[in-house]
């Protein structure tokens, strides 16, 4: 038997009153068109079903607009700070912001597989092997971002994008076998946090790495890297001094902190870091501090400064040292002629590097 009360699916799907499309609107912005015949349906269905169905309605619709409320929120909470934001990672200058943001390396140096020069400032490390890093912000609060980029150390570089060299992008090396292609350009990868993400902006590339809250008992977040190309590969860092660059970031990308760290990627970060140590020592011994002047000679206020850029193939290792090290003391000597170390110093830095 069929009860008379029972509406069809038209008349139960057109019930909706007045004040439960005014709560829709609300919630959602606009106006709902209202159907010219909810009245005449409504009017011959009775009078308590017409309440009971529209009171269904009612809270299903607010429950509906509960349900986008929290996707909005989930959406929020997952919100990672635009890609092109991360133009300020070319900025050099380290700074610890409000949040005191810090870093420093962890345990595990021993030089099998990276060493950290504390006269220079500077870690060495092999291809694919891990560096541990710890950071630090006060408070200790969730919600922030670490952002690490890999850039040339010298000026006249430091627009240039850090990639990987062709060899070590190729599909046939054995590392990039089932890698997500988004990450296969990055020198720099993350090892210990699965939600990283790769990011690439006008070529420059960066990872962005949610943070949280240190561990109970933990005063920092470990964060942990591998480096998957050489400095001295030709098509990619070719020699070229490089660094990497950490910035907190809050919620909408703005830069709270910033600190740096000179990373050099090598076959024998042992006998490499010897080298630099001892090159940084021959170069302070030419600084003008250690040359007396006649006080009644006055130092040139300028000289050519235009930079030219040489590349030639010199045959013999022994040769190829002597036309560094002739470039190297030409330039100490106009240094110290003319008081422009600052100047000089990082051409200067640049040839002690090249020498193997």
């Amino acid at each position: 038997m069929t009860n008379a009360n029972v509406m069809s699916d038209s008349q139960e799907s057109a019930l909706m009153d007045e004040e439960t499309y005014k709560v829709i609107e609300q919630q959602f912005g606009g106006t709902l068109p209202v159907p010219e015949s909810i009245n005449e349906e409504l009017l011959a269905i009775p009078e308590e079903k017409v309440d009971t169905c529209n009171n269904n309605l009612h809270y299903a619709a607010l429950e509906s607009v509960g349900k986008l409320k929290r996707f909005k929120e989930e959406e929020e909470e997952e919100y990672y700070p635009a890609p092109e934001l991360f133009s300020t990672m070319l900025s050099d200058e380290a700074f610890t912001g409000q949040l005191n943001f810090q870093c420093s390396l962890g345990t595990g140096g021993t030089g099998q597989d990276w060493l950290y020069s504390e006269k220079l400032d500077k870690v060495f490390i092999k291809m694919e092997k891990v560096l541990p890093m710890r950071f630090t912000w006060e408070p200790p609060m969730s919600g922030l971002y670490l952002r690490t980029t890999m850039v040339f150390m010298l000026e006249q570089y430091r627009s240039d994008p850090v990639r990987r060299c062709h060899n070590h992008m190729a599909s046939t090396n054995p590392i990039n076998l089932n890698m997500d292609p988004q990450r296969i350009k990055h020198v720099v990868h993350c090892v210990n946090h699965a939600s990283s993400i790769y990011q690439e902006r006008n070529e420059h590339l960066s990872i962005l790495t949610p943070l949280c809250t240190p561990e109970a008992g933990s005063q920092y977040m470990p964060v942990s890297f591998k480096f998957l190309c050489k400095n001295s590969c030709p098509s990619g860092l070719n020699r070229r001094p490089t660094e990497l660059v950490f910035t907190l970031e809050d919620h909408g990308g703005t830069v709270l902190g910033r600190r740096k760290l000179l990373v050099r990627v090598c076959s024998c970060p042992k006998r490499d870091k010897a080298k630099e140590e001892e090159l940084s020592s021959m170069s302070s011994k030419r600084k003008l501090g250690n040359v007396v002047l006649p006080s009644s000679k006055k130092m040139l206020s300028s000289c050519d400064t235009h930079v030219y850029k040489v590349d030639l193939n010199i045959v013999g290792k022994e040769n190829y040292l002597t036309v560094l090290k002739i470039a190297f003391d030409i330039m100490a000597g106009q240094a110290a002629r003319t008081g422009q170390h600052e100047f000089y110093k990082p051409y200067m830095d640049e040839i002690l590097r090249k020498m193997p």
